[in-house]
Order: structure tokens, then sequence, then C-alpha cells
């Protein structure tokens, strides 16, 4: 981490919090932080940063909250949504395992999952990902009701673990389960798509897609 050259850049960035004290005196304020009553979406993990970075542009009406881990990624989401004249972001450098301490109940609209890491190469690497079930129950409290958990992988048994979690649990409502979004989906757009997915599309790998709702 030392010879790291993005840590001083989100250390020094205004639209970044990185400090665990300052993040979590935000939980139920987030609103007054953002100055508005708007809806609040959260990403959780930014991956290559466009997907959100369109998401604020084209909805001025909505604040958005990325979490993520590193360095290089907190940065570039961060300056990519400050080419504009938004401000109804902020990115967040904190575990994804952390929603309940960041937000109170009722607070968030809509969650983002995109590709998260699937563990999937050894058996007891499992318990290391974040679609489990202490962490479905949290997000469920702190997302309003009738509002949307959107989940994508190309890892189907991480796909079906997490159906299975939330079969269990009886809380979220399936709205959508595919297998093949682009193939299955009318309202599938390239224009909306992450950098994973374009990647992906090359090799007509098949994208899961869970959208649940509260």
């Amino acid at each position: 981490m030392l010879n790291n050259p993005y840590v001083e850049k989100v250390e020094n960035h205004k639209k970044i919090l990185i400090e665990t004290e300052e993040i979590y005196s935000h939980q139920w304020k987030w609103n007054t932080y953002f100055k508005n009553t708007h809806p609040i979406h959260l990403e959780i993990g930014t991956g290559m940063w466009n997907f959100f970075w369109r998401e604020v542009v084209a909805n001025p009406d909505i604040n958005y909250v990325w979490i993520e881990l590193r360095y290089k990624r907190l940065f570039a989401t961060a300056e990519k949504a400050m080419k504009g004249t938004w401000d109804n972001f902020i990115v967040i450098k904190d575990f994804g395992q952390n929603i309940d301490k960041i937000f109170q109940a009722w607070e968030v609209s809509t969650t983002h999952i995109h590709f998260p890491d699937p563990w999937w190469k050894k058996e007891r690497q499992k318990k290391h990902r974040l679609l489990q079930s202490d962490f479905l129950k949290h997000l469920y409290d702190i997302t309003k009701s009738w509002w949307n958990l959107i989940f994508k992988t190309d890892h189907r048994e991480y796909f079906d673990s997490v159906i299975e979690i939330l079969a269990q649990q009886w809380l979220w409502k399936n709205k959508i389960v595919s297998y093949d979004y682009e193939a299955e989906l009318s309202h599938f757009d390239t224009k909306s798509i992450t950098e994973f997915e374009a990647y992906y599309r090359r090799f007509k790998t098949k994208i899961c897609y869970l959208e649940a709702e509260k």
C-alpha cells in the first residue's frame, strides 16, 4: 500500500469518504448530507465505474452512493462522476457487509450489485461471498418498501445460492429471475450494461439477472 499512488489522492478527495466514524455518522442522515429528500440508490463494488456515472448523469433527482474498497476504483469513480456539474453522489471506502452501519432502516431505495467475486475456486472460500443470509437480511432492512435489489452475475452456482437464501428467508419477492437476461428480457439495453457485461458479450456468456422487491 505504501507504493499505491492512489492512496493520497483518495484521502484528499472531496467526494470520497474514508473515515469510518464519519461514514457511520451519516446513518439516517444521508438526505441531510445531500441537502434534499431524493431517493438513494446504492451500488456495492464500482467495477470500472462507467455504469453509475451514466446513472448520475441521467438522473439528477436521485442521490447515488457507491461502496468500494480499491483505491484506484474509488478515485476513478469519483473523478469520472465529477467531470460534469453533477453533485448527486458520494463514494465510500468500506466493506459492503457494513451496510447496516452506513444506513438506517428504509433509507435506501434501489441497490445494484453487479458481478461480485463468486469465491468459487475452493468450497471454503464461499464464506467470503457478499450475498449471504445476514447481508441480505440487512439489505432488506435498509431498503424502502416496494423498492429493489438488482443482482447480476455470470456465475450460475452463486446466482442459485442467492435464490435459495431468498426463498428460505421469506422476505424479498423475486420479480424477475433470468439465466440469460439479454435474450429473455425486453428491457435489456446495451447502453446501460457494465464493462464486465460488454466483455462477456464478446464470448456470448449468459448473464444471470435477479430483480427482487421488498
